[in-house]
């Protein structure tokens, strides 16, 4: 489980880093990398994370916080189909702030599939467990995330250039703190894609999303009864890939979102009488990209840009209009030392909100940046030790919460097995 091995998201060598958030792109249905063949991999680590400010509030409060983890997966090949099973079991211990430890457990796995030689897929699910650190999180409280994820995808092919599929991807997320049951939600995404590649053009795409979101303990009021809390996120996209030599690879999407409340209306109180109100959805357009440009062999460059309109599992809110920027460079220093640095960047709007017992205000937007670098030193493929400094400030409307903080972190791991 090489994906949730990682203490903070700190990579053994220098890459992309975004601390404790999650990458600004998803990597797959699930956050296990496949093991290919009959192989396996062990991975064991130690991560010490200084933060001048790990409540978010003022005036700040320093804090310490150890995290020891160890990961495992293996790979079984059954005939042409690929299994493959991970786990992962570590803590989050703060010195000192024993409230806020917590276990972190995560184990899931799936098979890499083959039908013929024009289809091909995956079938996958898994568990995760932990401290929900975020930096969208308004304040750190002791509280445990779950996740459950399932889902399945194919992808077929009709000659040469032409290609069809699709996922489907159902989500739960539950909180184990009472005062934030309200942000629990269950998603189900069905996404399907036709594509035509050409050696000489690239590849282009044409595709669509429809996300089911609920709010499973949020109750909405209308003329025939209370109904579940949710929305329907609707997405049509274009896309473009193509590989520019081997320095340059290109992505590029553009679409148009909308977001229907559902139910579409509600009742509310108006001087103690009530009242039939439209709820607000969205409509618009969205787009994403990523370029990585490699000018030498010691030099990387990766930008990465989206818009897009999710689901709101920690604030509260009924759906959120995200923009987020990324900028990473990385240089190989020598043979076994890396360099990296980078900047990030969050804008996100909160649409249907409302207070709740950890924001007793209604959160309407936020604007984050990070800032980071770091180095890593890994004379084999065996161990690496790396170090990252990074600064993060979020401006918020209302400004109540605002925070900012810095950290430094370092990181041991040992990592046995090919996969």
């Amino acid at each position: 489980m090489a994906c949730m091995a990682t203490v903070m998201a700190v990579p053994a060598g220098a890459a992309p880093s975004t601390g404790d958030d999650p990458p600004l792109q998803a990597a797959g249905i699930i956050s296990i990398s496949p093991v290919q063949g009959r192989n396996y991999r062990v991975e064991a680590s130690v991560g010490t994370l200084y933060n001048s400010n790990f409540r978010r509030r003022v005036p700040p409060e320093a804090s310490v916080r150890v995290t020891p983890s160890v990961s495992a997966a293996i790979g079984l090949p059954v005939g042409r189909q690929q299994f493959f099973f991970g786990g992962e079991i570590g803590q989050d211990a703060f010195i000192g702030d024993s409230q806020f430890n917590r276990t972190r457990i995560g184990v899931g796995g799936g098979l890499d599939w083959r039908l013929g030689s024009r289809c091909t897929g995956e079938f996958a699910g898994e568990f995760n467990k932990r401290q929900n650190l975020v930096t969208e999180v308004a304040e750190l409280v002791d509280n445990a995330q779950k996740t459950y994820v399932v889902g399945g995808s194919a992808n077929c092919r009709v000659g040469s250039a032409i290609g069809f599929g699709g996922s489907i991807v159902h989500r739960n997320i539950e909180n184990d703190r009472l005062q934030r049951r309200l942000f629990d939600v269950r998603t189900t995404t069905f996404s399907p894609q036709i594509s035509y590649a050409s050696p000489a053009l690239g590849q282009f795409s044409i595709g669509g999303s429809f996300n089911k979101v609920r709010y499973p303990n949020r109750v909405v009021p209308t003329v025939d009864g209370n109904f579940s809390d949710g929305v329907d996120i609707m997405s049509v996209r274009a896309g473009f890939q193509r590989a520019i030599g081997v320095r340059l690879q290109l992505g590029l999407g553009a679409s148009y979102i909308k977001a229907n409340p559902t139910p579409t209306t509600q009742i509310v109180l108006v001087g103690g009488l009530p009242f039939q109100i439209d709820r607000e959805g969205y409509s618009g357009s969205g787009y994403d990209g990523s370029l990585s440009y490699r000018p030498s062999p010691r030099l990387g460059v990766t930008v990465s840009a989206n818009r897009s309109v999710n689901s709101s599992p920690n604030v509260g809110a009924l759906f959120v209009v995200n923009q987020a920027y990324g900028l990473d460079f990385d240089y190989k220093v020598g043979p076994s030392i890396t360099a990296g640095a980078g900047a990030t960047l969050n804008k996100r709007n909160y649409r249907g909100g409302f207070a709740s017992p950890d924001e007793p205000q209604q959160r309407i937007s936020d604007k984050s940046t990070r800032i980071y670098g770091q180095l890593s030193y890994s004379p084999v493929p065996l161990y690496s030790v790396a170090f990252e400094v990074a600064h993060q400030d979020r401006k918020s409307n209302p400004s109540v919460f605002d925070f900012k903080n810095t950290t430094a972190l370092l990181k041991f791991r040992v990592r046995l097995g090919r996969g």
